[in-house]
């Protein structure tokens, strides 16, 4: 990871998907913005076009030219501009919803025939009504990869599906980043992070967990 590894009782890990968790759309311009390009040119970026274009209206019908020279430094931002205002477009039209869940190719696990039994289009219920994998609500946006898919099940799947809070007060329910096992570097070190901060060493290449030990608490919290 880029970013220092905190101590465990640090408010948060520093990713910029904490600070826009509350506002998914947002989460997800963040993370295309961020994807292959580095955050020190990227978030910059990303915090100019919240001040230009401060909702999906706005991102919706910007002017492709003005918006593409504004994400200019990212690099191939032509196709992105065209992305963003297309992924703003279908968020007015179509927002995610709990209980929607749209087909997503190949993730989470590719190769591994998640989403091959639903059909193009299909819409699927929530998890517990339909338990077909390769489907998420964000699934039909447009530019949605799996950095973004991972991104947006750690920071905003609870909270879109009312259950961010279930976990003070139901020991047996896990939450939907205990869930997400993400290939990208920052996402992992944030998991390894607050896996260890329910007191558990995280593997970032096979999801499994194992109790830490005193030693390695200590070392979490101090350094």
């Amino acid at each position: 990871s880029c970013i220092p590894f905190p101590p465990l009782s640090a408010p948060s890990f520093g990713l910029i998907q904490e600070k826009v968790a509350h506002n998914a759309f947002w989460l997800v311009v963040a993370v295309m913005l961020l994807n292959k390009t580095r955050g020190t040119v990227a978030i910059p970026t990303f915090q100019s076009l919240i001040e230009v274009y401060p909702t999906p209206v706005e991102m919706a019908h910007a002017n492709i030219d003005e918006l593409a020279a504004m994400i200019k430094p990212l690099g191939l931002h032509n196709n992105r501009a065209k992305i963003l205002i297309n992924l703003a477009v279908t968020w007015i039209k179509e927002p995610p919803e709990k209980g929607r869940r749209h087909k997503t190719p190949n993730y989470p696990k590719p190769g591994a025939g998640a989403g091959k039994n639903i059909k193009p289009g299909e819409v699927l219920q929530d998890d517990d009504t339909d338990g077909r994998q390769g489907a998420f609500e964000i699934g039909h946006l447009p530019g949605c990869g799996a950095y973004a898919l991972d991104s947006w099940r750690i920071f905003c799947r609870d909270r879109l599906r009312g259950l961010h809070n279930r976990e003070a007060v139901d020991e047996t329910f896990q939450p939907e980043w205990q869930r997400v096992v993400p290939k990208d570097k920052e996402l992992r070190a944030y998991l390894r992070w607050r896996w260890l901060r329910e007191g558990f060493v995280w593997d970032p290449l096979t999801g499994e967990k194992e109790v830490a030990s005193m030693k390695i608490m200590q070392q979490a919290e101090y350094g």
